[in-house]
């Protein structure tokens, strides 16, 4: 274990982000824990010792929207690895970020992320980021938050793989967002309302057409079947969107979808956005889409913005191995962060 504390710069403030602020600055911090910088597409603060001061970070994080891209060069990298080990933690949704985490991991810099586009990137620049080569010894790329938010999902399914066991087939309601927005309609909730609760609450992706369109799903998807060894792209993922993209009101599909629903009740079913990936030999499929479940299905019992993944396995064969619980909030997002932070530096 180290015996100084891990030093943490913070790439991104928006919900997750934010969280992270609100958690290393609130009353009870975790332990061993450093905030030494923040970044966002509005400014940027590392200090050379210590930690930011709550107001400087705030300062950073409450400065007007920008379209720029987020920009961290080679002298802040250089500058964060001088201190005690340091990590870089991406609590953004950009895109193209795999190159600064090649040139961080270069440096000796961990990289903790929630940003699931770099892990289901095309596969040479996913491959770049697990290049040894590139690393300096010892320096770890960690990515729970990626997938159901703060549930042991990536961890679950390493340690499958790693044993030795065969995982068949992975069942999933990956999309808080989506959970969310079919149990208000069970609930009597119109869709457009449900969708925008969904985004005040801090459950959608930046643009929330990310996760009506599904592609959301579908990255996760094929973060998953990637553990297995599979290649996977996001195109080979048989994807049939929640809400076409051509859907620009989102008010025109409320009496159709409420309709759907009362029909699906009447015959003792819910509807499910549900992702599946089966593997069989060397072949792995991914597929992901609204779907009519019985009641007594595992995902129609979900509340809330609730997340789950059931693993069915060689060991795990009659009665699959099931992860449940909140999947969606910059919350528990944010305190997957610090748990992936203090195992990347040896704190735990």
């Amino acid at each position: 274990m180290g015996t100084e504390n891990a030093s943490v710069f913070l790439v991104g403030t928006g919900v997750v982000g934010s969280a992270v602020l609100a958690i290393a600055h609130g009353a009870t911090p975790p332990a061993h824990v450093t905030l030494a910088g923040v970044a966002n597409t509005r400014g940027l603060s590392l200090v050379e010792s210590g930690a930011i001061s709550p107001d400087e970070a705030r300062a950073i994080a409450s400065r007007p929207a920008s379209t720029e891209p987020v920009t961290i060069t080679d002298d802040v990298l250089d500058a964060l690895a001088k201190r005690a080990s340091p990590v870089l933690v991406d609590a953004t949704a950009a895109d193209d970020m795999e190159d600064l985490y090649v040139r961080a991991l270069a440096r000796g810099i961990h990289v903790v992320t929630a940003n699931k586009k770099p892990l289901a990137a095309p596969w040479a620049k996913r491959a770049r980021l697990f290049d040894e080569t590139h690393r300096a010894p010892g320096t770890k790329l960690r990515y729970e938050a990626t997938v159901g938010a703060g549930l042991p999902v990536i961890e679950t399914l390493k340690d499958l793989v790693r044993t030795g066991d065969r995982v068949r087939r992975i069942e999933c309601v990956l999309s808080g967002t989506l959970g969310f927005v079919v149990n208000e309609l069970d609930a009597g909730t119109p869709f457009s309302r449900a969708v925008a609760i969904a985004k005040d609450r801090g459950y959608t992706e930046p643009d929330p057409r990310e996760d009506l369109g599904g592609k959301d799903v579908a990255r996760k998807a094929v973060v998953l079947a990637r553990e297995l060894g599979s290649r996977l792209e996001i195109a080979d993922v048989d994807l049939e969107p929640f809400v076409p993209a051509s859907v620009k009101d989102l008010e025109k599909l409320d009496a159709e979808l409420a309709a759907k629903v009362a029909r699906l009740r009447t015959r003792g079913e819910k509807l499910v956005y549900l992702a599946r990936i089966e593997a069989e030999g060397t072949t792995v499929r991914a597929s992901a889409g609204p779907l009519a479940v019985p009641l007594d299905h595992p995902a129609a019992t979900l509340r809330g913005s609730s997340a789950l993944v059931a693993f069915t396995t060689a060991r795990y064969d009659r009665d699959p191995l099931v992860v449940r619980g909140s999947g969606a909030g910059g919350a528990v997002t944010a305190s997957a962060l610090f748990a992936d932070i203090l195992k990347a530096t040896g704190r735990t």
